[in-house]
């Protein structure tokens, strides 16, 4: 250690001299949305250990969305996807608030059984993304044999999403508990968070106190806490900063343990389900969103994530279409089978540059989890509008996006999509203001309504 400390030293002094009296910090240092400094080299940290999670060696479940409004599409996709290498689906149902506009119209056992038609329920991960309608979803899908089944109920995310927080949700998620199968029942998402702008830290504080809140209301309801929080999952938005991806699925992992700790709870590996980051999206040149994507997967895949879903390049444009869909899956199976991204259990560790992003996010998640916690938990601090207060008081500038802040095409082709997406709505407070970074570059060209359509439409 002293002669890395000693080499660290005499590459200062060098460096010194190429900057003839600039400052260090302004010019080679970064500083980071929660406050934390990046330098621009590190040592390796010794005896740092893998933070335990998914199994070693093993890849990650490549995941789709079905999400077409009609059945006998959304059944389609899900076919093609399985057909196209996926482990896993999700059943996006438009009541969901990440259907954006769209989503399948599942109404009863006969819907979902359309739309589940030839699917292989015992050999894949299903994932429910149904908002309120989720009880109902669960079970009607409970009658029919399945394998991994995560019910994804999420009534926080409902009130950030919506700004309507249900009704009686604890009873709801104790009855999905008590019909749970072999997956998770409630989901933290950060999803929200993310979108509304928070920083890494702050996404991982809505996080952490979200699933605390699960935890102690499926006690509450009598379960016991081991069984509890295996009743709970987790959902992480990775967008295309790769280091603050990884650091922030390792943050998470490590933060939740001090909360199992805390209830004197045996370490276990939570579930973690990534999905590419709907805020990085644009829709100028939505070529680019497949690099972005690219990069925000690896990284999910390189920090751990159990299950990786990926957007569609062109999902800000609308409803993909089925090439869209394919090069999301095929990014994942590059990553996987090519790449062999997931060969290494969380190579991150022991690598001075991401071990310290990691320790200033797990600083900066728990600090803000705590701030949360003092004034009541997570759904407190929505409803007195805190939390939104303190997404606008951290939230960084938006950086140079590729292709609609610079470099931009003169003439923007019409993006090749089955239905181009409706304007979102403005839920009502105390829900979270959710918009994509690129917004701000796109302008009136991009302006659409719910009837417009575009490409390949059936």
């Amino acid at each position: 250690m002293a002669e890395a400390g000693a080499d660290e030293a005499r590459w200062r002094e060098a460096v010194a001299g190429v900057l003839k009296g600039a400052s260090f910090e302004d010019r080679l240092t970064n500083l980071l949305p929660d406050g934390a400094r990046l330098q621009p080299i590190y040592a390796r940290m010794a005896g740092a250990l893998p933070i335990p999670g998914r199994p070693p060696a093993a890849p990650w479940t490549v995941v789709q969305r079905a999400d077409h409004p009609d059945v006998a599409a959304a059944n389609t996709q899900l076919l093609d996807d399985l057909e196209g290498g996926a482990g896993g689906i999700v059943l996006a149902t438009v009541h969901s608030p990440f259907a954006r506009g769209f989503g399948v119209a599942i109404n009863s056992m006969d819907t979902l059984d359309g739309l589940l038609a030839g699917v292989l329920r015992n050999a894949i991960e299903i994932r429910i993304e149904a908002g309120p309608q989720t009880l109902a979803v669960a079970r009607w899908l409970s009658e029919v044999e399945g394998g991994t089944v995560h019910y994804g109920y999420d009534p926080i995310g409902l009130l950030a999403t919506t700004g309507i927080l249900p009704t009686g949700w604890p009873s709801t998620a104790s009855v999905l508990a008590n019909h749970r199968q072999s997956g998770t029942v409630l989901t933290a998402d950060g999803r929200p968070f993310h979108e509304a702008g928070a920083t890494p830290g702050l996404e991982l504080a809505g996080l952490l106190s979200s699933a605390l809140s699960y935890l102690r209301v499926l006690e509450a309801t009598g379960l016991r806490l081991e069984e509890a929080r295996r009743c709970i999952g987790f959902t992480v938005a990775a967008d295309q900063e790769a280091f603050t991806t990884i650091a922030k699925l390792r943050a998470l992992r490590l933060l939740w343990l001090q909360i199992e700790e805390a209830c004197d709870l045996a370490p276990n590996p939570i579930h973690i389900h990534a999905e590419t980051a709907w805020r990085m999206l644009s829709r100028r040149d939505p070529a680019t969103n497949m690099l972005r994507n690219g990069l925000a997967t690896a990284a999910a895949g390189l920090g751990g994530a159990d299950s990786i879903s990926t957007l569609p390049y062109t999902a800000a444009n609308g409803l993909a279409d089925s090439h869209a869909r394919r090069i999301a899956r095929n990014c994942q199976h590059v990553l996987i089978s090519e790449a062999n991204l997931h060969r290494i259990a969380d190579p991150a560790a022991g690598s001075g540059g991401l071990e310290a992003m990691t320790g200033a996010l797990c600083e900066a998640g728990w600090a803000q989890f705590q701030a949360i916690e003092r004034q009541g938990g997570i759904i407190n601090v929505m409803q007195s509008g805190w939390l939104q207060e303190e997404i606008e008081r951290l939230r960084p500038p938006v950086g140079t996006i590729i292709g609609a802040s610079k470099y931009a095409l003169a003439e923007e082709p019409v993006a090749p999509v089955l239905r181009q997406a409706p304007d979102p709505a403005t839920p009502p407070a105390p829900a979270l203001n959710r918009r994509r970074d690129a917004v701000t570059f796109e302008g009136a060209a991009f302006e659409t309504g719910p009837e417009s359509t575009a490409g390949d439409a059936p």
